[in-house]
């Protein structure tokens, strides 16, 4: 394990980004509690207006199969009434002529019973679906109730720790001096997040590049912070800090390259 004293400056900066991921964590998940909060809320509105639709077309529905109800007693009593006639009636040609119309009456109704059988069955079926619908929207609206009283107490909690992680991130910059905290918090808008990042092997752990030896030499002194010419992050050696996921106690020396074969003579 090195024995090396890291310069105060690096191990603060490195707490300020452990900080500061947790602080965008909490920032995050406080972030998607209003969009959860509103798709509650649509799910309910769409619900409630496909059961709207449904019942507008039921009404709908009815509305036509009452008519066609009116209009079959009406056809209903044209035949009783035309029977009537038949009797009354002294030509062949009235008769014929009274008939036919009675023919056609009988086969309007007919025809309009079956439409009428039909609209029923759609009523029915209508009825049935917005029962089944109206259940799901009561238990939706249940669920959802249920959600927003959980979200907002994961909320005022989440704002809560977010406090103290403010509180304790003022603690942090304090200890490290404008230039480099300046130089940080540019780098961390951009990338969004991550500024600070630990070196292994000769290598920027963020970008995955290269770092130059000369660079990386500095780095394992623990003295002075460097940036990796690749993507312009903060750098420090990872090996400064073993007991962290990131950090090996010290890296292994790379293995010598084999020597190349002798190529064999060729039998004379």
């Amino acid at each position: 394990m090195t024995t090396t004293k890291v310069h105060p400056q690096i191990a603060s900066l490195r707490t300020l980004q452990a900080q500061d991921r947790r602080l965008t964590a909490l920032e995050r998940q406080l972030g998607g509690i209003p969009r959860r909060l509103k798709e509650l809320d649509t799910d309910l509105v769409k619900l409630e207006q496909m059961l709207d639709n449904e019942r507008t077309k039921l009404e709908d529905t009815r509305s036509f199969q009452t008519r066609q109800e009116i209009q079959l007693a009406e056809e209903e009593e044209l035949v009783r009434n035309s029977k009537a006639k038949l009797g009354q009636i002294k030509t062949s040609r009235e008769l014929n002529a009274t008939q036919r119309e009675i023919e056609s009456t009988r086969r309007m109704i007919t025809a309009r019973t079956q439409e009428i059988s039909k609209l029923q069955e759609a009523v029915d079926t209508t009825e049935a679906r917005i029962a089944k619908m109206d259940a799901a929207l009561s238990q939706l609206r249940s669920q959802a109730a249920a959600e927003k009283e959980r979200l907002t107490t994961e909320q005022a909690k989440l704002e809560r720790a977010i406090r103290r992680a403010q509180k304790s991130r003022s603690g942090l910059t304090a200890e490290i001096d404008r230039d480099t905290l300046r130089k940080y918090e540019r780098i961390r808008r951009r990338t969004g997040g991550m500024a600070f990042v630990p070196a292994r092997r000769e290598r920027c752990t963020a970008c995955k590049m290269m770092v130059a030896h000369i660079n990386y030499m500095r780095l394992l002194k623990g003295q002075e912070i460097v940036s990796c010419e690749s993507c312009h992050r903060l750098l420090y050696w990872a090996g400064h800090f073993p007991s962290a996921d990131e950090a090996k106690q010290n890296e292994p020396k790379p293995k010598a390259a084999p020597a190349p074969k002798k190529k064999k003579r060729a039998a004379k």
